[in-house]
């Protein structure tokens, strides 16, 4: 896949993430993206962001769950420069106790 239509395809799914905060329940407030936040035509910014190995993405989820809906939870998202046919690699940076995480915040 040719860099232009990954940082194309990236940039979609970031701007997807910015709106779960309008949208959806849960809500999902995008912390730290790879593309600045004035960066609307994918210039150079969106062809450096993608240029690393690795892209992280930060962000806080809002769960509407009785058991979880009175915090916010920051998780990370890591992706590999072979994204989307390697999954992101995901973690708890906020302390949660479920069964499918491990001490380290990642799935179990």
């Amino acid at each position: 896949m040719s860099g232009s239509k990954l940082n194309k395809e990236l940039y979609t799914e970031v701007n997807k993430l910015k709106n779960l905060n309008i949208h959806t329940q849960p809500k999902f407030i995008l912390d730290q993206s790879p593309f600045p936040d004035d960066d609307d035509d994918q210039g150079a910014g969106a062809a450096a962001a993608t240029n690393s190995k690795e892209i992280v993405i930060v962000g806080r989820i809002l769960p509407d769950s009785e058991i979880y809906n009175q915090g916010a939870y920051s998780i990370e998202m890591k992706l590999t420069p072979n994204y989307p046919f390697d999954p992101p690699e995901v973690r708890f940076l906020t302390k949660i106790y479920h069964p499918n995480v491990s001490e380290e915040g990642k799935n179990d």
